[in-house]
């Protein structure tokens, strides 16, 4: 009601200027977890005019990422691309690959892990969660004794909760999940590309990845890798989606091409940015993403500020301000004084807590602009 009321009072003209000043600002700096900065060179390709896609062209186009897909998951099995949201490909995952005769174990640690509970609410799957704190890491003796209890077929994490930046033991609990031979289904978003991530190596089952985020290209796409465990399981469970079919997403990526009009802009780009993470080594982006985080972290020691998780990852950091500071505030001053973009958080902390991303298109000159940014917005505020 109070949105509705807000709303109205916006005049067209008003609502005109609003949608400008957003969309006219050429020289903004973005530091959010999605989207992330897109490179001068990968945005060229995006301005092109757009190819047919039901073409052998486009065909081979096709094969080219996948196998590129499946180098950044670290896996020699089948990814399934979808022209979606990285919660369309959650989603998707719930409906093919879970069932009502399973029960799930979610490790629920902030915003995503808590989609994951909802998705299965949804979608009436039984399931058990370990809540944890925010800012919370995730014992992994804890986890092992959940997982002794025969009742669990599969779990779901993210292997970032980009919510609060803490990086899960995804290694170790693999090594859990195969023993205990538990699907494991991994939501790796905002970590592949960014931390490693072993698909194969760690006994992952399932994992997902969208485009905004490490890949460093705009939303609108999102892969599920899939192992034959998983794709075993897909053939037992009469999807009741036709969207989101992943079989047929299988069946027809088998001649290079997709059930439905795919977003072929971002293909296109996708293409590219593969070749290039190609070119310079996964190993390399890595620590690429680490470098920044590092610098950031180091620099921000002597202002009001402190780093909220015990693991951050390297794709961002959760920054909790001091008892002077309003993170809001904060992160509104930035945007509005600086062109700078910055991540607000939400629940409990949502005044304390603000995250800065260290995935895209960045450079070491781009985080000395952010600090002296965020030196003069505090000394402002303060």
């Amino acid at each position: 009601m109070v949105v509705k009321k807000l709303y109205t009072r916006v005049s067209c003209r008003e609502r005109s200027k609003l949608q400008v000043n957003v969309l006219g600002k050429a020289q903004f700096k973005i530091f959010t977890p999605g989207p992330t900065k897109i490179s001068d060179q990968i945005l060229k390709i995006g301005s092109q005019q757009l190819p047919y896609n039901r073409t052998q062209d486009f065909s081979a186009l096709t094969y080219e990422i996948i196998d590129g897909l499946k180098y950044i998951f670290q896996t020699k099995e089948d990814v399934v691309i979808l022209t979606s949201s990285g919660t369309g490909a959650m989603e998707a995952t719930v409906l093919n690959l879970l069932g009502r005769n399973d029960h799930v174990l979610i490790i629920n640690g902030g915003t995503f892990g808590q989609r994951w509970v909802n998705l299965c609410k949804i979608h009436n799957i039984p399931h058990d969660e370990i809540k944890l704190n925010y800012g919370e890491s995730l014992c992994i003796d804890l986890l092992s004794s959940k997982l002794s209890d025969s009742k669990y077929t599969s779990l779901l994490i993210n292997a970032h909760e980009t919510s609060t930046g803490v990086l899960y033991d995804i290694e170790s609990i693999g090594e859990l999940t195969n023993k205990h031979q538990v699907m494991f289904i991994v939501d790796g978003i905002s970590s592949i590309c960014a931390d490693p991530f072993l698909m194969d190596e760690w006994h992952v089952d399932v994992a997902l990845l969208s485009s905004q985020k490490a890949l460093a290209l705009p939303p609108g796409l999102s892969f599920i890798a899939l192992n034959e465990k998983a794709k075993e399981k897909i053939e037992s469970i009469p999807v009741k989606s036709l969207y989101f079919d992943l079989l047929d997403y299988l069946k027809n990526q088998q001649r290079g091409q997709m059930p439905y009009t795919p977003a072929i802009g971002i293909f296109l780009m996708l293409h590219e940015r593969l070749k290039e993470i190609r070119r310079i080594g996964l190993d390399h982006l890595i620590l690429k993403h680490e470098k920044l985080g590092k610098i950031f972290r180091e620099s921000i020691k002597d202002l009001p500020l402190s780093i909220l998780p015990e693991n951050p990852s390297n794709a961002l950091t959760a920054v909790k301000c001091d008892e002077r500071i309003d993170a809001i505030q904060l992160v509104q001053h930035m945007e509005s004084k600086y062109d700078t973009y910055l991540a607000s958080s939400g629940g409990d902390l949502k005044h304390k807590l603000f995250r800065v991303s260290h995935m895209g298109d960045q450079t070491e000159q781009d985080i000395e602009l952010l600090i002296n940014d965020l030196k003069n917005t505090i000394s402002e505020e303060l």
